[in-house]
């Protein structure tokens, strides 16, 4: 896979595991499922230990992480490891020539060369998810 795209990839999967940690020591428990999710009784906008604030979204949350704002769903199983260019693009932000993109257009082509290699898996639903190598 292309290295920059791993590793914006990686650093975006981490923040989501942050911003999962997060809800739940906030008592916000993680959903079995996405339909789950949708279900779980919770304002919409709130605010998590340490103040830091939620959105509540269709399958999903953003969370305004010290590090910067991270947006996510939910996957079919209650998966965080789920991932499209749009989310990627919005959480790396004005930082996205660091991670070796000109811009949101490069980044979307770099992630339909890596769909179209079988690197990167689609759910079916919105998500994609990095291809095992087995």
């Amino acid at each position: 896979m292309n290295n920059p795209l791993a590793l914006l990839i990686s650093d975006y999967q981490a923040s989501v595991a942050s911003a999962v940690d997060l809800l739940q020591r906030s008592g916000i428990p993680r959903p079995p499922t996405n339909t789950d999710w949708v279900g779980t009784d919770i304002p919409q906008r709130g605010e998590l230990e340490g103040g830091v604030r939620y959105f509540k979204h269709g399958y999903g949350c953003a969370v305004h992480l010290p590090t910067g704002t991270v947006d996510f769903d939910f996957g079919a199983r209650g998966e965080i490891d789920g991932f499209d260019a749009w989310r990627l693009a919005g959480f790396a932000g004005d930082r996205l020539s660091a991670y070796g993109f000109a811009d949101e257009a490069a980044l979307t082509e770099c992630f339909k060369a890596e769909v179209a290699a079988g690197s990167l898996a689609y759910s079916g639903y919105i998500l994609y998810y990095v291809a095992d190598d087995t």
